[in-house]
């Protein structure tokens, strides 16, 4: 048997769900990690359509067959992807609640001065950087420090939609920011005080160990403490939540009065609105795709999976109509077109998706 064939067997049997638990979990480690880049040759663009419709009917015939409590699992590989338009390797889980999303708005575009990312000064200037940059490097070349004291001079790093940026900062902490993140920093930190930084949105960081000297990121009106370690921060507004996962290290979580020690492999998630704090185990692998130009979503609801997206391509989205919560969970790449996206997620979902401009509309 080919190799090509004995992939198409796997995945067949992952599909109709004939391997074992410790098979899947090997299996989907190793898609994430080495995704198909090709679609499969087909014949012609009936073979395509036939294919199409297996699928259709694959996904139909499980979800009536199996309880509506059971979780319905689907493996799409780049190759199958390509009858369905997006070449792309996912697995999806799906269950409907009574309940409906309270506001038809679901996700909202932003405003972004500029298309690449940019360094604001304190007094308003505006750098374009690439896609990595250090603090020193900046300073040299246009004398940022020139202030009288530059550790109370504010600068900002702002990342746009479809961007990433990597920041080596003055104390060599290196910081990974995901798309629209923006983090708030002094030119240079003062020696004789914490390390204080400001971040909105999702950030990677790799603190440069200073015992003396404790590194602070705040959030949402949230602090997370640490001395030397790796961790990463998701704080956005528009989900009212802030989640630090802890990688290596130690991490102290504070909201209020409140802390939280954190070891590697935890994660709290904390509630803005209602002043909450989970703490709770992590995949790191899955956690940390962003960085690696993927979206995983682990069983998530259809709407935060709009958010995430949102973010990403910098898009509205608005649902016609209520809508129930959906469960999704897969490996999506991020350099897909939103078309292409939308239209793997409308065929699994049974809902329709419009593309009006910057806004994405929901149809049930």
């Amino acid at each position: 048997m080919s190799n090509e064939k004995q992939l198409k067997k796997i995945l067949s049997d992952y599909a109709g769900g004939k391997l074992s638990i410790g098979e899947v979990k090997k299996l989907e480690q190793l898609i994430l990690k080495y995704p198909l880049m090709k679609p499969w040759g087909w014949k012609d663009n009936a073979h395509k359509e036939v294919m199409k419709e297996r699928i259709r009917e694959k996904l139909e015939t499980s979800s009536t067959r199996r309880k509506p409590n059971n979780k319905i699992r689907i493996l799409i590989t780049w190759g199958v992807a390509a009858c369905l338009a997006c070449f792309c390797t996912f697995t999806y889980f799906y269950s409907t609640r009574t309940a409906t999303i309270k506001s038809y708005k679901i996700a909202k575009a932003r405003d972004y001065a500029s298309d690449q990312v940019v360094l604001i000064t304190s007094d308003g200037k505006q750098i374009k950087l690439g896609g990595a940059a250090s603090i020193a490097d900046i300073k040299h070349k246009i004398h940022l420090n020139n202030h009288a004291n530059p550790a109370e001079n504010m600068v900002a790093v702002k990342v746009p939609s479809q961007k990433q940026f990597n920041l080596t900062l003055d104390d060599g902490t290196k910081v990974w920011l995901n798309a629209g993140a923006i983090l708030r920093f002094p030119e240079t930190f003062d020696k004789k005080s914490e390390r204080i930084v400001h971040l909105e949105g999702e950030g990677y960081f790799e603190v440069f160990s200073n015992k003396a000297q404790p590194f602070k990121v705040m959030a949402l009106g949230t602090e997370v403490k640490v001395t030397g370690t790796r961790f990463n921060v998701q704080a956005f507004d528009d989900d009212h939540t802030v989640k630090t996962a802890l990688l290596e290290g130690h991490v102290s979580f504070s909201m209020g009065k409140k802390a939280y020690q954190l070891h590697p492999g935890q994660q709290t998630s904390a509630d803005i609105n209602k002043k909450q704090v989970i703490v709770q185990p992590f995949d790191a692998e899955k956690l940390l795709s962003w960085k690696a130009g993927y979206f995983v979503f682990d069983n998530m609801d259809l709407s935060e999976v709009m958010r995430t997206v949102s973010r990403w391509y910098n898009i509205t989205v608005v649902a016609q109509n209520p809508i129930n919560n959906k469960k999704i969970g897969g490996t999506f790449p991020n350099n897909a077109p939103l078309s292409d996206f939308l239209a793997d997620l409308s065929l699994l979902s049974g809902l329709k998706f419009k593309i009006n401009g910057e806004e994405v509309l929901i149809m049930n």
